[in-house]
């Protein structure tokens, strides 16, 4: 059980004094928090371009690249392969 002397300082301490209260209240939210964390003020549903990275040419790669021209906007795509030419697996067993 906690005494009204405790309560008193623990309702007084340098966190929970009004004049500490009202001053932080006054203050503009930070840009991000301590972790580097950014809210976006936007609506939920904005489009924005999105970096793709694919990694090979293979087929799966191909038919990506093919439905993203077909349905997709405001993509960055960037594959990376160690062949000379696309063709994955059918590339090199031939």
């Amino acid at each position: 059980m906690v005494a009204n002397a405790d309560l008193k300082t623990l309702h007084e301490s340098a966190d929970n004094r009004v004049d500490a209260n009202i001053n932080i209240r006054d203050q503009p939210a930070p840009e991000t928090d301590r972790h580097g964390y950014r809210i976006r003020e936007q609506p939920m549903g904005v489009k924005r371009r999105v970096k793709v990275i694919l990694m090979g040419a293979g087929a799966s790669s191909l038919n990506f690249f093919k439905k993203a021209e077909e349905q997709m906007e405001n993509v960055d795509i960037v594959c990376y392969e160690k062949n000379q030419d696309i063709g994955g697996t059918w590339l090199e067993n031939r």
